[in-house]
């Protein structure tokens, strides 16, 4: 059988896995894909994953963002060609439908990448049993009205060995202001599905700021650094929003 010119023939086992990654984190680097792919199975080398890589890229279905100098390794993200191919496969996302007008923005691409690296590290330690990405979390709740009514940054299950917990990862880059945190506070307060959250900052000064603001916050919240955890998971100290401030490892916080 001949393809028509410029036809590309996609393995629903490895690139469309490759594809969802991608959508899903809507901005991941390679080294992150590779992560994924490699520990969750769909992969056997990274010499493969490096190579589909390339090839979804000749064909446009990703495309590289212009990080300037931030990173120091290349960022993808979905093409709408690539969500075009993802629908037609079976694989519609309400919240980012092939009609998007703009897929990813740069101010999201940081924001992306560290999430990418927190499941990435979660995923390589083997105690990640699932994550959901934003952009899954908030199909679900726009077309099952989902019990989590908040779009947390992702909805996650680890283990340690022996049970499983799931928590909310909320990744707080830069500091919002006072009004801010208090339309915060109402939204966690009345967010349901969810009892235990993670926030995670780059910023020792954003972490002390969230455990002021988030204090009075009838949820159990967990505070850490995120470049702490991703080196630690679950012996990662945290700070807890209990009265006393008190700190603990993750592992502490979450299994209790």
């Amino acid at each position: 059988m001949r393809y028509r010119r410029g036809f590309i023939a996609l393995s629903d086992e490895r690139d469309v896995p490759m594809l969802l990654a991608i959508r899903n984190a809507r901005a991941i680097t390679c080294d992150q894909i590779c992560t994924l792919l490699l520990n969750n199975g769909t992969e056997k080398c990274r010499r493969s994953v490096l190579w589909r890589v390339d090839r979804l890229e000749r064909n446009s279905l990703i495309e590289r963002i212009d990080c300037g100098r931030l990173l120091s390794e290349p960022v993808f993200a979905i093409t709408r060609p690539g969500l075009e191919l993802l629908e037609l496969r079976g694989h519609a996302l309400l919240s980012l439908p092939a009609t998007t007008r703009e897929i990813v923005r740069r101010s999201q691409v940081l924001h992306s990448v560290e999430l990418a690296a927190i499941c990435a590290a979660l995923t390589q330690a083997h105690v990640l049993i699932s994550w959901q990405w934003e952009l899954e979390v908030l199909a679900q709740n726009l077309v099952y009205g989902g019990e989590c009514t908040k779009d947390f940054d992702a909805l996650v299950e680890v283990s340690d060995g022996n049970r499983v917990k799931s928590f909310a990862i909320e990744f707080e880059r830069t500091a919002k202001g006072t009004a801010r945190y208090g339309d915060l506070r109402k939204v966690l307060d009345a967010a349901n599905g969810v009892d235990t959250i993670l926030f995670l900052t780059p910023d020792p000064s954003i972490l002390y700021l969230l455990a002021v603001e988030l204090r009075s916050v009838n949820k159990r919240i967990g505070l850490a650094l995120s470049r702490a955890f991703r080196s630690s998971l679950l012996s990662t100290n945290v700070l807890s929003n209990t009265s006393a401030n008190d700190v603990v490892t993750f592992r502490e916080f979450l299994f209790g």
